[in-house]
């Protein structure tokens, strides 16, 4: 990276490992030991991205999970691998960059409000580093798809206030505008939702609680279970609402 922006590779095994000088080793079982753990860094140098220290898991069942990634200018991530289908949703516009494990660097855009889908399970599996090359943080969400050899049968939502963006057989997207005062439910639904907001948010619940939300908080919404939330601040609050499939 250029600049003051510094990226760091760990290789912690190898360190413990190294001799002082190639004629250091004693004996033959020593010199196997050694090209044994030379061989695994390249793999101890990348993680499962669950696994990687700025991707934080905050919630898990046996559905989805989501990492909340949320680091500072000139920080970098460690090369972590992506094994499932998932959605990410931007909450900052920062310039970051990229870099597939043996491929060159890539200069992009994240964009608040944007959100992507992506199948990175099979032969999609995705290697790489991301590092912040703005000057303010970066924010993203990952929501891991964990389930598998369920599809989407139900017809997409028609509610007042949401706009399907996205449409997969194994996730839908939808963006929630719910203006001051108004309110949003759903009827027992069979499938699972989830609801992430995007910006600073005050709604009520159901249950006439009061619950002040900030980019990235969430509502994880079960099956079979009547949801409702009012938009009780005095702007309008935008939403995204992921739909899983039912079982």
């Amino acid at each position: 990276m250029s600049g003051s922006y510094q990226r760091f590779d760990f290789y912690p095994i190898l360190t413990h490992f190294m001799p002082s000088s190639p004629f250091a080793f004693s004996s033959q079982k020593q010199v196997v030991l050694f090209l044994f753990f030379l061989i695994q860094t390249p793999l101890l140098s990348q993680v499962l991205v669950h696994q990687e220290p700025r991707h934080c898991p905050v919630f898990e069942n046996k559905e989805i999970r989501i990492l909340n990634v949320e680091f500072p200018p000139g920080d970098t991530t460690l090369y972590h691998v992506h094994t499932t289908p998932s959605v990410f949703i931007h909450f900052t516009s920062t310039a970051v960059g990229s870099q597939l494990k043996g491929a060159s660097e890539v200069n992009a855009e994240s964009i608040a409000g944007d959100i992507v889908v992506e199948d990175l399970s099979g032969d999609n599996i995705r290697t790489h580093r991301v590092w912040n090359r703005d000057k303010s943080d970066f924010h993203v969400m990952d929501v891991e798809l964990l389930y598998k050899d369920f599809d989407l049968e139900e017809n997409p939502l028609d509610l007042p206030d949401l706009n399907l963006e996205i449409d997969t057989t194994w996730v839908r997207v939808y963006r929630l505008n719910l203006e001051a005062g108004k309110e949003f439910q759903l009827e027992k639904p069979k499938q699972s939702f989830l609801l992430v907001s995007l910006q600073d948010a005050s709604i009520q619940n159901e249950k006439a609680q009061n619950q002040d939300l900030k980019p990235g908080s969430f509502i994880a919404v079960p099956r079979k279970k009547k949801f409702s939330i009012t938009n009780s601040g005095s702007q309008a609050a935008e939403m995204v609402l992921l739909e899983f499939p039912a079982k």
